[in-house]
């Protein structure tokens, strides 16, 4: 009876050993599994776009300055001096309105024309004009103007004049000088120095432009 009881002893603490044994055989195996390197995944290819070159900027040599220029009139009211430019363009071309300021006496609109490389040229085509009676007795040239506002340099006229009738749009003159065969300066005004062009610069940047004070 005695050996009896120590056998079934013995069976119930073998059971769990056995048990435990077997778990362990399947844990092993699991953890062998998921220890095998597992395949590669293949990632598309993605082709290597080049970066595009940027196209070089318009450039030239300048060899022609046009510091002086034929005032026909001035204003303090822009709409004035916008309605006599409506007059005299259908018979001049590169009339345009200089948004300038004369400090103390504020801001003026003159309305100029032409820009001339020498002050003898602009006074003889000043004499011309009146003579032909295109403007009035009280032009003058004055002293020089050789600053601008160069709004943008172009390789087509089409360009240039696309940007014309933007700016127009905003009630902004503007005239072309074309320095080379391919070569267009868009401008506005016709200044002494950098200051009094101040105002006018303002109102380029405001729409988004990047103009630059310039030697005509």
């Amino acid at each position: 009876m005695k050996r009896l009881v120590l056998i079934c002893m013995l069976t119930l603490i073998a059971l769990p050993l056995w048990a435990d044994y077997g778990l362990s055989n399947v844990v092993t195996k699991q953890i062998n599994r998921s220890s095998q390197a597992a395949e590669p995944i293949k990632m598309p290819v993605q082709e290597v776009v080049p970066k595009q070159t940027a196209k070089p900027s318009v450039s030239y040599t300048k060899t022609v300055y046009y510091p002086y220029t034929i005032h026909t009139s001035s204003w303090q009211d822009p709409s004035a001096a916008k309605q006599q430019v409506e007059k005299i363009a259908p018979k001049l071309e590169k009339v345009f309105i200089t948004k300038i300021d004369l400090g103390a006496p504020g801001i003026w609109y003159r309305v100029d024309y032409g820009a001339f490389p020498a002050i003898k040229e602009a006074v003889a085509r000043l004499r011309e004009l009146v003579a032909e009676k295109v403007i009035e007795q009280g032009a003058f040239v004055g002293s020089a103007v050789p600053f601008a506002i160069e709004v943008g340099m172009y390789d087509s006229l089409e360009k240039t004049e696309k940007v014309v009738r933007e700016l127009k749009q905003n009630d902004i003159s503007t005239y072309v000088l074309k320095e080379d065969n391919t070569i267009y300066r868009l401008l506005c005004g016709a200044y002494p120095d950098a200051k009094s062009a101040s105002p006018a610069y303002n109102d380029l940047k405001a729409l988004g432009f990047n103009p630059k004070i310039m030697k005509r």
